[in-house]
């Protein structure tokens, strides 16, 4: 049962996951990456545009701060490759999730493709040539359409983004966004599927994992408490239950 990280060697901005037998825990979260993947073995059952099963031979796109949860369903046979891309390096931005049946070439040709990921570039264009789908041209947009019910929330999101590190809870966010506390915690989650603590956590980890990419100077107590967890105890139980390796493990593999 494996889980293994690892950093091109020429796009600094890609990582490459890949997972063997290793069940995680299914965890709501949204990463500041494109997420790109491949259901090599098994199945899952998962939440990325809607709550669906994944069997073999499937692409899965995850746009960028996208809420979404996985558990697979087959532990001996369970194997997929994903690509996390730094959004910033995207020529084009995603606006949503996919889930494309692959053909069995399309499969061998997308596989190849993410296998030599750590020595190529332009590897998101290669894999979307493959597809030759009709559904990928509104797939990429050149500018996102802004959301409605999401600037509604845009004092919260910039007050923790300035406060992650400090302990804040729902009703602070809630005063902030001039709503009850029942109504932001009802309206939040309705626009983000997630909770506000959540949220919250997740950014916490997302800015972690930056730190542990960018930051290989700081120790791993520096880590956690610059970025709001209790301890280096408390934040290396819940990095692995988002990723399924420790952060030391992350940072070195990934170095």
């Amino acid at each position: 049962m494996t889980i293994n990280y690892s950093r091109s060697l020429v796009n600094q901005s890609l990582i490459i996951k890949r997972c063997t037998h290793e069940i995680q825990t299914a965890r709501y979260q949204y990463h500041d990456f494109l997420s790109i993947g491949i259901v090599e073995g098994g199945s899952c059952i998962a939440n990325v545009d809607k709550v669906r099963h994944i069997k073999k031979n499937t692409l899965v796109i995850i746009p960028s701060q996208l809420v979404h949860w996985c558990q697979p369903m087959d532990i001996v046979n369970w194997r997929y490759t994903m690509l996390y891309i730094a959004s910033n390096a995207l020529e084009f931005q995603f606006n949503q999730p996919m889930t494309i049946k692959l053909t069995s070439r399309q499969m061998q040709q997308v596989k190849m493709i993410m296998d030599s990921a750590i020595y190529e570039l332009d590897i998101l264009t290669k894999i979307i040539n493959v597809l030759d789908n009709e559904e990928i041209s509104s797939f990429r947009t050149v500018n996102l359409a802004e959301n409605m019910e999401t600037r509604r929330f845009e004092s919260v999101q910039r007050y923790i983004s300035n406060n992650f590190h400090s302990e804040r809870n729902v009703e602070t966010l809630a005063n902030i966004s001039g709503l009850s506390k029942y109504y932001f915690t009802r309206l939040f989650k309705e626009t983000f599927h997630i909770s506000p603590a959540k949220y919250l956590m997740n950014y916490r980890m997302n800015r972690a994992v930056k730190d542990l990419l960018d930051n290989t100077n700081l120790s791993m107590s520096e880590i956690a408490h610059q970025n709001g967890f209790f301890d280096e105890s408390h934040f290396d139980k819940l990095f692995k239950q988002y990723h399924g390796v420790s952060p030391k493990k992350y940072q070195l593999q990934l170095s």
